[in-house]
């Protein structure tokens, strides 16, 4: 009893050790790695996708090295839309049509995508010259995907017919999604905030690296916790998937979004904030 009350004597005067990392706390980041068999099943899809829409033979796009999604279509080559029956007398008939095109196109174009239609948000269309641009955001976790990740881009012709194919989304993202809840965020939105102040960040701009140090009178503003996909140092073939602060720092200058890992504290990225899309009517 003696021994007991000694140690738990100690125990109390040593204080909490929330910040040491434990044997049963999970792994962290979340690890996404490529895969032989991921590549496999793309490539599948796309022989599927060509011989679904009676197209001529098309050699393998090109994936995206991790998560092998397309990441752009073979050169010369388009690929048809549905076709969807449209009430002539409707003054918005056809934005909505290419609209119902593109969903079903979507659907039929998944596994390519590695995304399920269901995950998916309209953010932006416009018109590009003849071309109309349309943007899509993955959505597959309780915190939004940043980072560039979760994105589909695709260009439609006049004729109805896709010339150009991306995406950047997580596939397998429900094991992902499983991994993510398991990580309980160790600081708090002001605890980045004030692990933000007087740093220095490094972002791209037009293509030139930019360093920005926080001054005093900027203001430092936490919006949400987001998901942040990171390509591991020195390997290409893995992707850390971080949950963390997104935080804007509002100066004179563009707004500059800085990332704050929720877990670790560690400031992953920096990035300028881009413009607002236009919103689909």
């Amino acid at each position: 009893m003696l021994c007991a009350s000694v140690l738990g004597a100690c125990a109390a005067a040593r204080g909490p050790e929330a910040t040491r990392p434990h044997a049963n706390e999970p792994a962290y980041p979340i690890i996404l790695s490529a895969s032989t068999e991921r590549r496999e099943l793309a490539t599948a899809a796309w022989q599927a996708l060509v011989q679904q829409q009676n197209a001529q033979a098309a050699p393998t796009p090109e994936l995206q090295p991790v998560t092998a999604t397309i990441s752009a279509l073979p050169q010369s080559v388009t690929l048809p839309l549905p076709k969807v029956e449209i009430a002539s007398n409707a003054a918005t008939t056809k934005d909505e049509a290419v609209r119902e095109s593109l969903r079903r196109f979507l659907t039929t174009a998944a596994p390519l995508l590695g995304v399920a239609a269901k995950d998916l948000s309209l953010i932006e269309i416009r018109d590009e010259g003849a071309t109309k641009l349309a943007r899509y955001q993955q959505n597959p976790f309780a915190h939004p995907l940043r980072g560039n990740y979760g994105m589909i881009e695709l260009r439609v012709t006049p004729d109805n017919r896709i010339s150009a194919l991306s995406s950047t989304a997580l596939p397998d993202t429900e094991q992902l999604a499983r991994a993510l809840a398991a990580q309980a965020p160790k600081l708090t939105a002001q605890d980045a905030e004030t692990r933000l102040a007087g740093r220095a960040l490094t972002y791209q701009s037009a293509g030139n690296a930019i360093s920005y140090t926080v001054a005093p009178g900027d203001q430092i503003k936490a919006r949400e916790l987001v998901v942040y996909p990171l390509p591991r140092a020195n390997d290409p073939n893995t992707l850390e998937l971080h949950l963390a602060w997104e935080l804007a720092v509002a100066r004179t200058g563009p707004t500059v979004l800085a990332y704050v890992d929720a877990v670790t504290g560690d400031i992953i990225a920096a990035e300028q904030q881009a413009a607002v899309p236009t919103q689909p009517k």
